[in-house]
Order: C-alpha cells, then structure tokens, then sequence
C-alpha cells in the first residue's frame, strides 16, 4: 500500500519545495494537482518531476474529452500517470487508457460524481482496462449523502475482486488512514490537505507513511 501526496495547491514555488521535503523523506507517489496544473500549466508537471525524481509523478487532469491529446499532453511533460473522468463519455476514457498504454503513461479512471461507482466501473471495464480506479468522494458529499468510510471500503473490496487496482481519495485524514492500513483493501491512498495544509508536512507525511507500511 502506498500513499499519494497530492499538491492541491496553486502557489508552484512552495509546491516544488514541499515536494523535495518529502521527496527526502521517502515519498514513492506524487500528485500534480489540478488546481496546480491551472494556475502554471503543464510545465507544472515537469518541476515537480524535477523536485522529486525518484516518485512517480501524477498529473491529475480529470480529462473530460480528447483523451488521446492530453494523454500525450502528460506524457510529454514528464507524468508517470494521468487522470481521466469516468463521468464523461466512454469513448474518451477508452482514448485515454489505450493512448497512455501505447506510450508508456499509466492511467486512473477518478470516480468523482459518479452515482453507481461499481457499475461505471463495470462499464468501463467491458471496453479497456485502466491501472487503477480511484473512489474519489468529497467531505461534503459524504455528508450529505450519509457515505462513510465503512460503505466506501465495500465498494474497493468489490472493485479490487474484480480484478482492479482501487485508490482512495477525498478528505483523508490520519484517522482513515489507520483505518485503510488495518483493512488493507485499496492499494494508494490519496491525501492532499492532511499533509499540505499541516503546520509541518514533512512530519505528518511521515507518520501517515509509517501507519500504511506498519
């Protein structure tokens, strides 16, 4: 099990700082996040990259059409992975996944605003085969809804039975985090906000890390 940083942030500078940080102590996943990726470009990938060589570098572009550009588009600019709506037409999820696997880019299909998740899962799967799916649901959204991490670890067991790897995102903080180390059913939590947003980073990425490895 892995943990994935994801930098929601918009200020580059302290992005790439924060990212050499946790580069030295250990971090395996980096997240170029989308607001990041909308305030300096793509080039944001590539200085992230940079920051950190040795993490895989995700450049979560929630791609809504023309799959097979903005594949290309991470690729170029240095991503190890891209990311792709499962919300938006299946033909584009098909350009992308097959496009990143032509030219070397993993691919995660991002669940967010998805009601069925196991069944767009099951619809996607029938016409290609992305790395991972990521069950990506937001505080708010738990709370209206009545979702909670419980109902949440159903859905990754049933998706990782079927033969998928599942990622888990939205409002994780250190409490679920012991929760997903114990019940050992997804393969890369995502935190954004429970690192970046800590008064010191470096020391809550490390204990998250340790909880996932213990």
């Amino acid at each position: 099990m892995k943990l994935q940083v994801a930098l929601d942030l918009v200020d580059l500078y302290k992005s790439i700082e924060l990212t050499r940080q946790l580069c030295r102590a250990g971090l395996e996943i980096v997240e170029v996040g989308t607001p990041l990726i909308k305030s300096w470009g793509l080039p944001a990938i590539s200085a992230v990259k940079v920051a950190c060589p040795t993490a895989e570098v995700v450049a979560d572009l929630k791609t809504a059409d023309v799959g097979r550009l903005e594949a290309r588009l991470a690729k170029d600019f240095g991503a190890d992975w891209g990311t792709v709506l499962a919300a938006t037409n299946i033909e584009t999820i098909v350009e992308f996944v097959e496009s990143g696997r032509e030219m070397g880019l993993k691919t995660a299909v991002d669940l967010i605003g998805v009601s069925n998740l196991v069944e767009r899962v099951r619809e996607i799967a029938k016409l290609t085969k992305p790395d991972m799916f990521i069950i990506h649901i937001g505080i708010d959204v738990q709370k209206k809804t009545g979702l909670n991490l419980t109902q949440l670890l159903h859905i990754a067991r049933v998706v990782r039975e079927e033969n998928h790897r599942v990622a888990v995102a939205g409002g994780i903080t250190e409490r679920e985090v012991e929760i997903l180390a114990r019940d050992k059913v997804v393969d890369v939590v995502i935190v954004g906000r429970a690192v970046v947003s800590d008064p010191s980073p470096v020391a809550k990425f490390t204990t998250l890390n340790k909880i996932l490895k213990s």
